[in-house]
């Protein structure tokens, strides 16, 4: 398994580490207001990581085809990500994210190669959206953590 596969594993777990240290009373606070709240942070990424695994099935099914790109904000409204339960996001953000990793891990080198279009990333491979994703994460699970202070 590639290295950064352990790391796309662990990002619910240390979500919920984190959420743990929260008071349910802050979910909802802005902790910098150009970024979602924790709520609606939980939400997107449970909600995003079916965007990305039925991108990365497009990739492998399709070599080349094209994506649309899509709007977090405009999303996080549609979706109501601000109603949205956090520990029930969370479980179903686990869920989405094995089943990513298993795709991810059902690939051969060869896979790894095959591409999509997306109009603002160019030609992405899956090997390069995987690390789209952990950077994702990343970015989430640092703010995240600003909830801890």
């Amino acid at each position: 398994m590639k290295g950064y596969l352990s790391s796309l594993v662990n990002t619910p777990k240390t979500l919920v580490n984190i959420v743990d240290q929260v008071k349910p009373d802050h979910y909802n606070d802005h902790t910098d207001p150009e970024r979602f709240t924790l709520r609606e942070l939980i939400a997107h990424l449970a909600d995003f990581d079916d965007v990305f695994l039925d991108r990365l099935r497009l990739a492998h099914e399709s070599p080349g085809a094209s994506v649309g790109s899509i709007d977090p904000d405009a999303r996080a409204s549609e979706k109501n990500y601000a109603t949205r339960d956090v520990h029930h996001e969370l479980d179903v953000f686990e869920n989405r994210r094995r089943d990513l990793v298993e795709f991810l891990t059902s690939l051969s080198p060869e896979d790894w190669q095959k591409k999509f279009h997306h109009p603002d990333l160019g030609d992405v491979t899956i090997e390069s959206y995987a690390n789209i994703i952990l950077a994702h994460d990343l970015s989430h699970v640092s703010h995240a953590t600003s909830y801890l202070r």
